[in-house]
């Protein structure tokens, strides 16, 4: 897998990195990774994202320059295109757009997801069973023999703990294990990373917290959690920056629940769609249905609004998989 793919990233110069439409843990350290590793190769190589990062994220700054793209303008000059932790143009929102207009472009997707081998990429980087699409650039490394610098094992670590959960998801395996005690060794500071990702929030977002804890609702005799942020929460939520993802796993803390959904109205009216599963739940199969995707236990997707017409169609495929058709 590694030797084909190396060959392909020596044989070019000009590089750009992208990854999905709100970038999480995953998508960003597995950009910055791969960036250092370009570097390494003496590439040029740049980050452009649809969506500007989230803040918790801006110790990446310190190392790895990103940008955001403006809708309608043209991409910088590139030969390779590589998509991170997504495999379809679609996920990139603007820059998705813009990269279909191109021609002569080869796209090089680095994922670890279901039905990456049918999506938009030239070459491949996946594999299934990595537990984040960072771990496949650890692995990169590895095979080429090129030094990790402390930015890109940053970068590994950062999308291992997004996607273990610092540990605790089924995805936790020796390997994640192996691959993050390496990190320490090289000089990766986990309770450093930790607090820059989670306690530098101001004092407003614990009001903003107990807000959206009271608009989570249980359905289907407990065993599915719904928590719906109009578009007026969620600018309150910006004006504090922060990260609703937490009330997934508040959701999850509930031991009757099987499927949580948490469902977010952008400015634009569109909403972002995020699903989790227990042991017994599919939920990628949920988001398939929406346009999106991602793993068996946490997918999500993005639909045109309103927000009450998306929640009304999700609930209903959540009660279609859990068996309980009728409402509640």
């Amino acid at each position: 897998m590694f030797r084909p793919v190396l060959e392909f990233l020596e044989a070019h110069d000009d590089y750009l990195i992208s990854g999905h439409v709100n970038p999480d843990g995953d998508c960003l350290g597995t950009a910055v990774a791969l960036y250092h590793f370009l570097e390494s190769l003496g590439k040029k190589v740049q980050i452009v994202n649809a969506d500007l990062r989230d803040p918790s994220f801006d110790f990446f700054d310190r190392h790895t320059p990103m940008k955001v793209h403006s809708p309608g303008l043209p991409l910088p000059q590139h030969s390779v295109h590589c998509l991170v932790d997504c495999h379809q143009l679609s996920r990139l929102g603007s820059v998705g757009e813009a990269a279909r207009r191109l021609t002569g472009i080869e796209r090089l997707v680095v994922d670890h997801h279901l039905g990456a081998d049918q999506g938009d990429g030239d070459h491949l980087l996946w594999d299934i069973d990595a537990p984040s699409s960072g771990c496949l650039i650890y692995d990169l490394f590895r095979e080429s023999g090129a030094p990790l610098p402390l930015p890109a094992a940053e970068g590994v670590f950062v999308s291992i703990v997004a996607d273990t959960g610092w540990f605790k998801y089924s995805n936790t395996t020796d390997e994640s294990l192996a691959i993050a005690a390496d990190l320490v060794a090289r000089g990766v500071e986990p309770h450093r990373i930790h607090r820059w990702l989670y306690q530098r929030n101001p004092a407003g977002m614990l009001a903003v917290r107990a807000q959206g804890l009271q608009r989570i609702e249980f359905s289907e005799g407990g065993r599915l959690a719904v928590c719906a942020l109009d578009k007026e929460f969620m600018r309150k939520v910006e004006e504090c920056a922060y990260n609703t993802d937490s009330f997934l796993d508040a959701m999850r803390e509930v031991g009757s629940v099987e499927i949580v959904v948490l469902l977010k109205e952008k400015a634009n009216g569109r909403v972002k769609l995020s699903l989790r599963g227990n042991d017994e739940q599919d939920v990628d199969r949920i988001a398939r249905e929406f346009g999106g995707g991602g793993h068996r236990k946490a997918a999500g997707a993005e639909r045109p609004g309103p927000l009450a017409a998306v929640r009304e169609a999700v609930v209903a495929a959540c009660r279609q998989q859990l068996g309980q058709g009728s409402p509640t």
